[in-house]
């Protein structure tokens, strides 16, 4: 609970009616307005946020942020003025949590950011889970990890609140940097650096630089860095003191940060070094003891059932358990280590994370939820997003499942993978070479720049291109027969979660 007059002064903004309370939600769509709510109206590049002030005052909203007076004031709805509303959501949303840390003397909220070219919703969501052993957690909804959704995501929190897990996205560097600038962090989680959003980085050297930008996120940490902040991160860090925002100094300790790093990606490995570092992975069959010694959470002796759950044993220092993931795919072995090793880190025992990993199941939409429909067909439903490593994970995860049934046919109804910029044609004919090594029988394609995929997998495989969602529909439903395994999957732009949702009968897990 806020009072505008709170807002306008973290803001450096004065206000009329500064003793209106915001009892309820911060929004940025006045669809989603209840009574007491805060609405920020945002300029975006197909909306004005201003052109729905009277829809979220007759909604209840009880005051807004907006970026020009003269329609708060034609409306009558109480409002802070601002430059730029996006900026200040962001900044509102970094005061707020410095507010609940100096209630905390500094320790709490735990603050986790974790990012990823893959696996991010997927480990926010184990983490979420094991972290309601030890607190109260606020987590994204949906994949907000953007610069509106981890604001609206920290001003969701209040003084109950024991940790804060964000999902952190970035399409382009200095992205990574301005969340947390948003959001100082006590821990941050580097998944993987794969081949998501080229067309935004360069390159892959570009991309891992970007993802780094997280380490620099932390508040509390003494190791050494080996990514230098590119210059749009640079800029970024600069954007709120820019924007005329200030914050004093914080006289409070905070807890030592930590940086945890996936140890099987080199990249990853090598952003960083020193005491405060914890690492996740698989072991080699080989597997030294000096690995083990290394502080962090491994796995070895990774098996995947007919079911497609991995089988693994996860190692913690001294202490060994056998798990099998109730999540889909092996490729979520990582992303379990990475949410286990942060939870460990915070007093959740390696047996207590055991039993989480495996009772876990999809909580966000469309995202390996493996479904039974009409006539014995299998539905893999993984058509949030798509790169090249989803990709082949995905393919890998149908023909395990379609193996194990024992009949009927592997299907991949494939969309296109978009913001790969030069790389586009050359990861889709990649994806289509995946679906040739792993035998796929049928593969329909999805938009134009899937088309590589269809012209690849052509004399291998049934295989049909459809310019759009809607058409592919019509022609998976044609295709499927009895007992055949289907895999969705691309990037949300693509639009086949719509097929996914059409085979499955909804989108409710």
């Amino acid at each position: 609970m806020w009072t505008l007059g709170w807002i306008a002064e973290a803001l450096n903004r004065t206000c009329k009616n500064s003793d209106t309370i915001i009892a309820g939600r911060v929004v940025t769509d006045s669809r989603e307005v209840t009574p007491g709510d805060l609405y920020v109206a945002r300029v975006g590049e197909n909306s004005d946020g201003h052109n729905y002030l009277e829809n979220a005052w007759r909604a209840g909203a009880a005051a807004a942020l907006v970026e020009r007076q003269e329609p708060a004031e034609q409306v009558g709805i109480p409002y802070v003025q601002v430059t730029e509303a996006t900026r200040a959501l962001g900044w509102l949303a970094h005061c707020h949590l410095a507010a609940l840390r100096r209630k905390g003397h500094g320790k709490r909220p735990v603050c986790i950011g974790i990012t990823g070219s893959a696996g991010k919703t997927t480990t926010k969501d184990l983490l979420a889970s094991l972290l309601q052993l030890q607190g109260q957690v606020i987590a994204p909804e949906k994949s907000y990890n953007n610069e509106v959704g981890v604001p609206l995501t920290i001003l969701r929190a209040d003084e109950t609140t024991d940790f804060l897990v964000l999902e952190m996205g970035a399409s382009g560097p200095g992205h990574l940097a301005l969340l947390t600038e948003i959001a100082p962090l006590d821990m941050a989680i580097e998944l993987m650096v794969g081949h998501a959003h080229l067309g935004g980085f360069g390159s892959i050297e570009g991309l891992a630089q970007a993802k780094a930008e997280l380490l620099w996120g932390l508040r509390n940490y003494e190791g050494k860095r080996y990514w230098p902040l590119s210059a749009p991160a640079q800029q970024a860090r600069q954007v709120f003191q820019q924007d005329g925002y200030r914050e004093e100094e914080s006289a409070q300790k905070a807890t030592p940060s930590l940086a945890i790093l996936n140890c099987g990606d080199e990249k990853v490995r090598q952003m960083a070094s020193g005491a405060q570092i914890r690492y996740f992975g698989e072991l080699k069959p080989e597997g030294t003891r000096q690995e083990t010694e290394v502080k962090g959470v491994y796995a070895s002796q990774v098996t995947v059932g007919g079911d497609g759950r991995p089988t693994f044993w996860m190692t913690r220092g001294s202490e060994t358990l056998k798990v099998k993931l109730g999540l889909v795919g092996r490729h979520n072995v990582a992303n379990a280590l990475a949410a286990v090793t942060a939870a460990t880190e915070l007093g959740v025992s390696l047996a207590q994370a055991a039993r989480v990993l495996e009772n876990a199941r999809p909580l966000s939409q469309h995202r390996l939820d493996v479904r039974e429909i009409e006539s014995e067909i299998t539905v893999i439903d993984d058509s949030y997003n798509a790169n090249l490593d989803s990709m082949r994970s995905g393919i890998t995860t149908l023909k395990t499942l379609a193996q194990a049934k024992g009949r009927g046919r592997a299907v991949a109804v494939l969309g296109e993978m978009l913001e790969l910029g030069a790389d586009s044609e050359t990861h889709h004919r990649l994806v289509g070479k995946a679906c040739i090594e792993a035998g796929i029988e049928v593969v329909v394609t999805v938009g134009q720049q899937a088309t590589p995929i269809y012209q690849t997998v052509l004399d291998h495989a049934e295989a049909q291109h459809c310019e759009n969602a809607e058409e592919a529909l019509r022609v998976v439903r044609q295709v499927l027969a009895p007992g055949d395994t289907v895999l969705v999957k691309g990037s949300n732009g693509s639009g086949v979660w719509r097929i996914a949702e059409a085979l499955t009968g909804g989108s409710d897990s």
